[in-house]
């Protein structure tokens, strides 16, 4: 609710319904304005099924690491599954190890699973490299960290480790040698998209061992194409679902009869372009293949939402078939106990698992448990294999949840008291806090509160066996992981994403980098030219309140999933009035009706005090923000959560 200084407001719906032309004129009017769905086919909009997958052969090292895994395992060598401690570092564990030991292929595998715990610095930390060597892997294979770590990569590799590193973070200049390094963020990679997490890069190469076991793989087809402005035609090569140069087929010692011609007449339910197309068909030949994947895109999707990837392109073909399988897990599929007994102790909705259950249930509970310090029940419960078990370890990993909700309640206690006593703190360029109270493990949720309350990059620091480690978020477009480096100098470790970073720091070194923080921040925020200093909110439409209900929210329900790159839909409402307002949590949050609107009930978080003094004063109000059904206790409702109030002018207001 604070810092607003403008909202633009979208159209009224009638205006939108009157000038575009289309069956949907709310659905069509919402793709045109979304950069990353404007130019998709509308079934493939609408819909989602593996032909919309790129082939896993277009990125970089994954046939090397295939070969590795196959190799290791058919010898009976030991290999050993390192993940990260966070959501989709165990997804992407799990996911790939749930594969390795089911699949009968694997049968007779010497495999060994483990995780980083909340103590460890990140990546191959040298607590890390410890725990591996005291292993003695034949084959490591590292999830959601090792792109940048060539030096600790290369002492393992010194010592007779043969390494893969699964990863989607930044890729530095100097990467790993002798290692496959399958990252579609490195620079000769020509897989389509580049913003994938690594629960997707297990599933990858979960699905290039499959086709590698097949006769398919290794095919060449040949497509004949007419030039693009001409009349010539010309032969496109394909291998494996990608397409080829023809020089290259000399080194498939292929002669013409081994060729097979591109199947011109096989359609695919969803139009997708030659490769896709492709390879889809080559994989239906496949005897069983998509009903094995079927079930590993559960993790997938679960590590697409949690480690926040744009919901564009394939993220959203993964997430909504993850929520096909989840929900048919959850209906009584029992493959995967450990998540089947996790869904039923969350009680989630019969009708079906949503984007909203992976961001705010599934998500939360397993990534509790590498903040806790206890990464392994998270594991441990997802490679379950009995349903006794897994019921035990599921209210286990709920148990911890609960200890990380008291935890960051705690520490959100104390970050208001710090800035109550000292406010000067707030006015800074980035908003800092550390206080040798605070407790370790949440430091990301508190950082992304900070960033909510303060509409500023934020760094929140506690105490952690014997030393420091720091969360730090953005709030626009900023690249966090710039500033960290312009500091890395007080780190221990460090390392992230551009929107969200991590560091370690020896606690006698805290005022020395709070010290050189805020000038640091200023440069780095003053080399964005663009970046505005006012916070203002877009809108897609303009309400009435007798328009808000279920009909409106299936207007624009094949939008879903909303996340990343993909926002929900956010509606203006104007001169509305509230009636029936009920205080909830001391006040703390707030219930309203608003005049005209039914039954609809309206929710503010976290500022419950702020709206009821407002309304005080004020008769009528602006709202802004978005739809929802949410489930609890057996029934589903509809809501409409505030994300702002005020009074506005046609397209901007001072905040309140």
């Amino acid at each position: 609710m604070h810092h607003v200084t403008k909202v633009h407001f979208g159209p009224l719906l009638a205006e939108v319904r009157t000038k575009v032309d289309s069956k949907r004129p709310l659905l069509r009017y919402l793709v045109d304005k979304r950069e990353g769905l404007r130019n998709i086919h509308p079934k493939e909009l609408l819909s989602s099924d593996f032909s919309c997958l790129h082939s896993p052969y277009s990125l970089p090292d994954l046939s090397d690491a295939v070969e590795l895994i196959l190799s290791f395992a058919k010898a009976g060598k030991k290999i050993l599954l390192y993940g990260d401690r966070d959501s989709d570092g165990v997804s992407s564990t799990c996911l790939l190890a749930f594969f390795l030991k089911s699949h009968k292929e694997f049968s007779n595998i010497n495999l060994e699973v483990m995780v980083s715990s909340e103590s460890d610095p990140y990546g191959l930390c040298k607590e890390a490299l410890v725990k591996i060597k005291k292993v003695k892997p034949d084959l490591l294979v590292t999830l959601d960290f090792g792109s940048s770590q060539a030096d600790e990569i290369e002492e393992l590799t010194n010592t007779g480790i043969q390494v893969i590193v699964l990863d989607h973070h930044e890729v530095p200049v100097r990467i790993p040698t002798n290692c496959a390094l399958v990252n579609p963020r490195r620079t000769d990679s020509i897989y389509p998209e580049k913003k994938i997490c690594t629960a997707v890069l297990s599933f990858k190469l979960v699905s290039a061992i499959l086709f590698r076991l097949s006769d398919e793989y290794g095919r060449v087809y040949v497509k004949t194409e007419v030039e693009e402005g001409s009349e010539k035609t010309s032969l496109v090569y394909f291998r494996n679902g990608i397409k080829i140069k023809e020089e290259s087929l000399l080194s498939f010692s292929l002669d013409e009869k081994s060729i097979l011609p591109y199947p011109e007449d096989f359609v695919t339910p969803i139009p997708v372009d030659t490769e896709r197309k492709l390879f889809f068909y080559q994989c239906s030949k496949i005897p069983d293949f998509f009903s094995s994947l079927e079930e590993e895109t559960d993790l997938a999707g679960i590590g697409t939402i949690t480690d926040m990837m744009p919901l564009i392109g394939e993220n959203r073909h993964f997430v909504k078939l993850a929520l096909n399988s989840l929900t048919k897990l959850y209906a009584g599929d029992k493959k995967r106990k450990g998540l089947s007994e996790l869904l039923r102790e969350l009680k989630l909705s019969p009708q079906g698992v949503t984007t909203k259950d992976l961001g705010w249930s599934i998500g939360p509970v397993l990534n509790s448990a590498g903040r806790m310090g206890k990464t392994e029940e998270a594991v441990s419960l997802l490679l379950s294999e009995t349903a006794t078990d897994a019921k035990t370890k599921a209210k286990q990993l709920l148990s911890i949840n609960e200890e990380r909700k008291e935890r960051t309640k705690r520490n959100m206690d104390r970050v208001e008291r710090y800035f109550a006593r000292k406010p000067e703190r707030t006015t800074k360029e980035i908003v800092f806090c550390y206080e040798p109270d605070m407790e370790p493990g949440v430091s990301g949720i508190v950082a992304t509160r900070m960033v909510d309350t303060y509409k500023k990059p934020a760094i929140f620091l506690a105490p952690d066996n014997g030393d420091a480690r720091g969360s730090i978020r953005s709030y626009d477009k900023e690249n966090v992981l710039e500033l960290l480096e312009s500091l890395s100098h007080h780190f221990l470790h460090f390392g992230g994403h551009p929107e969200a970073g991590g560091f370690s720091i020896q606690i006698d070194k805290i005022p020395a980098f709070e010290a050189e923080l805020y000038d640091a921040a200023g440069k780095w925020l003053a080399q964005d030219k663009e970046r505005e200093n006012t916070h203002s909110i877009e809108t897609d439409f303009t309400v009435l309140t007798e328009e808000m209900g279920e009909r409106l929210l299936k207007e624009w329900k094949d939008l879903e999933p909303f996340g990343q790159g993909n926002p929900d839909i956010k509606l203006a409402i104007r001169n509305a009035k509230a009636i029936h307002l009920t205080p909830l949590s001391g006040g703390k949050h707030v219930r309203f009706h608003l005049i005209g609107s039914g039954s609809l009930k309206y929710m503010i978080w976290n500022k419950g005090e702020e709206f009821q003094k407002f309304m005080s004063g004020h008769g009528s109000f602006d709202l802004v923000g978005s739809l929802e059904e949410n489930f609890y206790q057996g029934r589903t409702t509809l809501q409409f959560i505030v994300e702002w109030f005020g009074i506005a002018a046609e397209n901007s207001t001072q905040s309140n």
